[in-house]
């Protein structure tokens, strides 16, 4: 196991994963630890909807995970599985216990301006539990959240060592575009210069502008509810991604 790619994360903004209970004294010390295609065309606003205030260009691939090997990708196993990250059917797939807030795993490589797209699916547990991808992250779990729930929810937040409580930069919204329950969303992530986008099945739903973190790395995130809950996340890409207008 390697430890340092064993994160909780307690968020407590929006759609709470965590019941607040102490973490097990292994997970609570993991949590103390230093150191959580071609190019494609412009993002471009969806009608109807009021849409992104930057273009971007993907540049070239700097990454791609299809999980037949875990790559860079941290794996674990805690104390018999109360908190996992493991391939399985082709993914990376977290497992965590109820009230343990946030698990991360992170790919262990250091990343600036990126387009990450992914296929996220959560596969066990109770409707409403939180999960997605981190980009500029550090081990501790901070850095960039861009979260969806299985209730047909997101949200961006930033985590930071000066704050207690993550900060929602897009707060907790319902958007129909996401698939509930047990159904699979593509997403994709736009962290380039101090510019942070979300796109959900290839809607854009969200935008937000921060200067906090210029880099770190890309991680899957996941929390449980009132059950133990798992999710997949397959097929991810990282590309160098440019952004050009004004705010």
């Amino acid at each position: 196991m390697r430890t340092f790619g064993n994160q909780m994360k307690f968020i407590l903004t929006g759609c709470r994963a965590g019941g607040g209970q102490p973490l097990p004294l292994v997970l609570a010390l993991l949590t103390l630890l230093p150191a959580l295609f071609a190019c494609a065309p412009a993002i471009e606003p969806v009608a109807g909807l009021r849409g992104p205030t930057r273009s971007v260009r993907a540049g070239r691939e700097l990454a791609s995970y299809n999980f037949l090997k875990p790559a860079t990708w941290d794996l674990f196993d805690v104390e018999g599985g109360i908190a996992r990250a493991a391939l399985s059917g082709n993914a990376l797939v977290l497992s965590v216990d109820a009230g343990l807030g946030y698990l991360t795993a992170g790919n262990n490589v250091t990343h600036r301006d990126v387009l990450v797209n992914a296929t996220l699916r959560q596969t066990e547990g109770l409707l409403g539990n939180g999960f997605g991808l981190l980009c500029r992250a550090d081990k501790l779990g901070n850095g960039y959240w861009f979260l969806l729930s299985s209730r047909g929810e997101y949200s961006i937040q930033v985590a930071s060592a000066v704050r207690e409580e993550p900060f929602p930069l897009v707060p907790w919204r319902y958007h129909s575009v996401i698939r509930p329950g047990l159904q699979a969303n593509d997403l994709r992530v736009v962290c380039a210069e101090n510019y942070l986008a979300l796109l959900i099945n290839d809607v854009f739903v969200a935008e937000a502008f921060d200067d906090e973190f210029r880099e770190g790395e890309l991680a899957v995130a996941l929390g449980a509810g009132e059950r133990r809950a798992s999710a997949s996340f397959d097929d991810i890409r990282v590309r160098a991604a440019t952004v050009t207008g004004r705010r």
